[in-house]
């Protein structure tokens, strides 16, 4: 089909006609690369179509409503000019369009492109708003690597581990600006180069034999019924937080005793056997919120608990005991090795897969073996908890 060319002017623009669909394009016989779009909506805008560099550029000047065909002609032959000297209006749109993203925008781009489990995007998005908060709003061009290191420093009098999660949730936003060429460099690698990564201490904390009885007290004094299945839940059978917080009732079998966990951090589903000692607290639980999806409903039971931090607290002030929910998984895995459970049956219980586990690897391990494993623990602990002073000091005996 023909170009349509005409001699651009105010009336001629403005008489032209709306297709019933799609669009039509019509092209100035004096700017010869100066186009007219009007689409089916009414909508006139005008175009520079250049073939440069083997392809086809397409620069958007303005509605025609709002540039005069002398203003757009104008702008027309700039646009040429610097097309022929070899510059990209549509690279330099970009580039400006992406100087002014700011570096809350850019995380919602990184986040939009991974796919990401929503405790992830969250924490993401808090460290952002939170810990980088008055970073939120500034263009991520504008973030320099002389910022980056006294935001750190800044961040360390907080606390050593806030400081590595917030720069590492940045590097991995300032990896995807430099990947989509909105900045160049990654300010973040400064801190590598420089080598002020703080080193992270390997987390050993446990409870201590001597110290469960009073913690399992504690624990069971609770009028929090939720919370108190919780803690004994991630004691007993070694669940992460994360793992337990999710559990929906339909992935417990209340007649074969076992509990399902979907979708974990390995990216697989974790059956485990529940201990006797602690099914009358399930028995508990479901009483109360097995109506719910969720084993440990929120106080929006259309929502998850969330982990219940003013009753760590509680139980930290009546006991003197410091433990955090990751704690009562290392105290599981401590014990299972203490009573003499195999390693290779504890990674098992834990959901803790290792590649390098080329010999275990190859062994399935039974509903029975497994139920005999986790009960061995639970043993443990209900002897620690019950007894008074004839009981074998086994997690320090080692």
């Amino acid at each position: 089909m023909a170009k349509k060319v005409l001699h651009f002017t105010q009336a001629r623009i403005k008489a032209l006609p709306t297709p019933d669909t799609g669009r039509v394009e019509y092209y100035d016989d004096e700017e010869k690369r100066l186009m007219c779009r009007v689409s089916s909506t009414g909508n006139k805008t005008y175009n520079v179509v250049k073939w440069a560099e083997g392809k086809v550029q397409r620069v958007t000047i303005g509605n025609a409503g709002d540039v005069t065909t002398t203003e757009a002609r104008k702008k027309a032959q700039e646009i040429v000019s610097k097309i022929n000297s070899g510059a990209s209006p549509t690279a330099e749109k970009r580039k400006k369009e992406a100087e002014k993203t700011t570096l809350s925008e850019c995380l919602e781009q990184y986040l939009a492109s991974r796919s990401l489990k929503d405790n992830t995007i969250k924490d993401y998005r808090y460290k952002v708003h939170h810990d980088l908060a008055e970073w939120a709003d500034k263009p991520v061009v504008k973030i320099t690597e002389a910022m980056v290191m006294k935001k750190q420093k800044q961040l360390t009098q907080t606390g050593k581990t806030v400081a590595n999660a917030s720069m590492r949730v940045l590097r991995a936003v300032m990896n995807y600006a430099a990947a989509v060429g909105m900045i160049e460099n990654n300010p973040v690698g400064v801190l590598s180069r420089t080598r002020v990564w703080h080193k992270n201490k390997r987390r050993d904390r446990i409870i201590p034999a001597e110290q469960l009885q009073a913690w399992h007290k504690a624990v069971e004094a609770l009028q929090n019924q939720k919370a108190k299945a919780y803690f004994l839940m991630l004691l007993y059978m070694g669940f992460r937080s994360s793992e337990a917080l999710t559990l929906e009732w339909s992935n417990v079998n209340m007649k074969e005793k076992t509990i399902t966990a979907l979708d974990t951090k390995n990216h697989s589903d974790h059956t485990l056997p529940i201990p006797m000692a602690l099914f009358p607290h399930v028995k508990s639980l479901h009483k109360l919120t097995g109506g719910y999806r969720w084993v440990f409903a929120g106080e929006d039971p259309i929502k998850a608990m969330t982990v219940p931090k003013k009753q760590i607290t509680a139980i930290i002030n009546e006991t003197g005991i410091e433990f955090s929910s990751h704690d009562l998984r290392r105290t599981f895995a401590t014990i299972g090795e203490a009573v003499g459970v195999p390693l290779s049956m504890i990674k098992r219980m834990m959901n803790h897969v290792t590649t390098d586990d080329m010999t275990t690897s190859y062994i399935s391990t039974e509903a029975d073996t497994l139920r005999v494993a986790i009960n061995k623990v639970a043993d443990y602990i209900q002897a620690r908890v019950t007894q008074k002073d004839n009981i074998i000091h086994l997690m320090n005996s080692k």
